[in-house]
């Protein structure tokens, strides 16, 4: 004899979680059973239902966003009737575009950069020849010496719907990496802000599907300079990621001879590229 099922008044209880990390998702449909005695008969009809037609609840509006069925209750209430509850879960969060969390971390320890020319000069010592601000001279060249130089480096963090990341995307970001702002971005200037790279990992089951990506952005900011001068040389200008680098000649002064800056030189070394492409926004 068939069984008769009636759903009840407690049934389609749901907590959906629509924003968050891994947060859980829940939903319960609730029915009388009615026709038979045999808890065997009863589980085996539950267990038939879930696997045919009861094995998801599909969340409105949202083909991706699927709850399973995860486990169900029975209990006997006399006679020929049984209560049945059936409940549905998802971990993780909706796909959809919008990032879920955001994150931000910040270093400025500072990179190290060497040096051939100095700020200032001072001279000591009965006829110390003038080396135009050079270091380290000798016979060889200018040796000069590294140093610690002001950078900032930050991270941009975010959980990301599965929807969000896509191939392409993963392309594009991979394209825009090793490059610099080619405009504005989160405050600098067009030059000042190197991105490193990105990376990504995301959990996914065979039950429960796909979880959120989480996303890590990694940046370096170095200041343009206007109006330098190296030796005797004026106007010297570079953006933050560009390579300066001076020639030397041979000059004699005070009987020495020593190493003067003929020509400076500034090599464009990142391509540039458009920030936007990465879809976290600029400013």
């Amino acid at each position: 004899m068939a069984l008769t099922w009636i759903e009840d008044g407690d049934s389609r209880q749901a907590t959906i979680v629509r924003a968050g990390r891994k947060a859980t998702s829940s939903y319960a449909k609730s029915y009388k059973i009615f026709g038979t005695q045999d808890d065997v008969e009863v589980h085996t009809a539950v267990s038939n239902a879930i696997a045919s037609t009861l094995t998801y609840w599909q969340y409105p509006g949202l083909p991706t966003m699927q709850l399973r069925a995860e486990q169900y209750s029975v209990s006997y209430l006399g006679d020929d009737a049984w209560q049945v509850t059936i409940s549905y879960e998802k971990n993780g969060a909706e796909d959809g575009t919008d990032p879920l969390k955001r994150a931000r971390s910040f270093d400025t320890s500072g990179g190290t950069k060497h040096m051939t020319q100095a700020y200032a000069e001072s001279r000591f010592g009965t006829g110390a020849p003038d080396q135009k601000m050079a270091i380290g001279v000798d016979s060889n060249g200018v040796n000069g010496i590294d140093i610690v130089v002001p950078q900032l480096q930050w991270q941009e963090s975010y959980d990301v719907p599965n929807a969000y990341v896509t191939s392409s995307w993963i392309r594009g970001v991979a394209g825009v990496t090793g490059t610099t702002n080619s405009s504005a971005f989160r405050g600098f200037e067009a030059g000042e802000v190197l991105f490193v790279g990105c990376s990504g990992s995301q959990e996914w089951d065979d039950q429960k599907g796909r979880g959120p990506w989480s996303l890590a952005f990694r940046f370096v900011a170095e200041k343009n300079v206007t109006g330098q001068t190296i030796g005797d040389i004026t106007g010297v200008s570079k953006k933050g990621h560009e390579y300066l680098w001076v020639r030397y000649e041979d000059a004699v002064d005070s009987n020495v001879l020593l190493k003067k800056p003929k020509a400076v030189y500034v090599n464009k070394v990142y391509r540039e590229s458009d920030f936007s492409a990465l879809g976290i926004g600029t400013s």
